[in-house]
This record gives C-alpha cells, sequence and structure tokens, in this order.
C-alpha cells in the first residue's frame, strides 16, 4: 500500500468518527509531531556564537540601525 492510498484511507475513516476521545487522541498526535518536527531542526548556539550575535545586536543598536515598536507595526502592518 503507498503512502498516497494510507493517506486517503485514513482521511476517509476520520470523516467518520464522532468518538470525541478519539478525535482529541488524534488532534494531541498531531500536535506531538508537529512539535517532535519543529525541535528536530532546532540546532544548538556555542555561547561563542551566542555572544557574537548579541555583540553584533549591540553594535546596530548603538548605531540607530533598529527600527522603533510604532514604525514596525505601521510596516508590517502593510505586508
Amino acid at each position: 500500500m503507498d503512502l498516497a492510498f494510507k493517506k486517503i484511507e485514513l482521511i476517509e475513516w476520520l470523516a467518520k468518527v464522532h468518538d470525541k476521545a478519539v478525535i482529541m487522541q488524534i488532534e494531541t498526535l498531531k500536535n506531538r509531531s508537529i512539535k517532535e518536527s519543529y525541535e528536530a531542526k532546532l540546532k544548538p548556539m556555542s555561547s561563542k556564537t551566542y555572544k557574537a550575535i548579541l555583540d553584533k545586536s549591540e553594535a546596530e543598536y548603538k548605531l540607530g540601525l533598529v527600527t522603533d515598536p510604532e514604525t514596525f507595526i505601521k510596516e508590517s502592518s502593510e505586508w
């Protein structure tokens, strides 16, 4: 059985489920899967790298290379 067929089979089965507990279990499984997938992509950062990023951010702030919150909100609302 290929994966696409299995997905369709599961979707059809899920459409017929009326037990709230089963739906909640599936939702928990889905959320756990999403979380684990996201966490697997995270890469730890060394303290040296972290400090370098912090130093760069502080330097940019001192140079005025920042956006104030009001401007950011206005700009982001136009995205």
